[in-house]
């Protein structure tokens, strides 16, 4: 469970990352600014034993789940009164980075319940095989979300 932390947020931050490209300024910087801070803490985390500054990474992912929620929600509830709001990211990259921010929100809340057991005995292929699915995980969710986006989608040839 060491390395999920890390991977999970260095996949939402390239996510972030990559939704930001294409949008409107109001958009971009905000995406920007997030998917670059939640990729620097995603390094971070798999360079020490335990996540740097739990306490305030978990309100940070919070903060971009709920955010990642309502951008999520926010285009079909204005077409559903007739408005129409379009952020420039598609629901699936926005899907893609709060299922990982999640995954992240869980892992450090975890982490942070009082009086929770030690670490049991490193164990080197265990350890692999966590690393490895967590890893494969991450891929499949950050490829998949990356492929909704303009990033992502079809390239014209010149």
């Amino acid at each position: 469970m060491r390395t999920w932390p890390g991977l999970a947020a260095i996949g939402a931050g390239l996510i972030h990352l990559g939704s930001a490209a294409g949008t409107a300024p109001a958009v971009l910087v905000p995406l920007a600014l997030l998917g670059a801070a939640e990729v620097l803490w995603g390094v971070g985390a798999l360079a020490r034993p335990e996540p740097p500054f739990p306490r305030a990474a978990a309100v940070a992912v919070a903060v971009a789940v709920v955010l990642g929620s309502v951008g999520l929600l926010l285009p079909a509830a204005a077409a559903r009164h007739g408005g129409m709001v379009d952020l420039g990211v598609p629901g699936g990259a926005f899907g893609g980075a709060g299922a990982l921010d999640l995954v992240l929100a869980v892992l450090l809340a975890i982490r942070l319940v009082p009086g929770r057991p030690e670490a049991a005995e490193p164990r080197p292929v265990r350890f692999l095989i966590a690393a490895g699915l967590a890893a494969a995980v991450v891929a499949i969710v950050t490829t998949e979300s990356l492929a909704a986006t303009s990033v992502g989608g079809p390239m014209r040839m010149h």
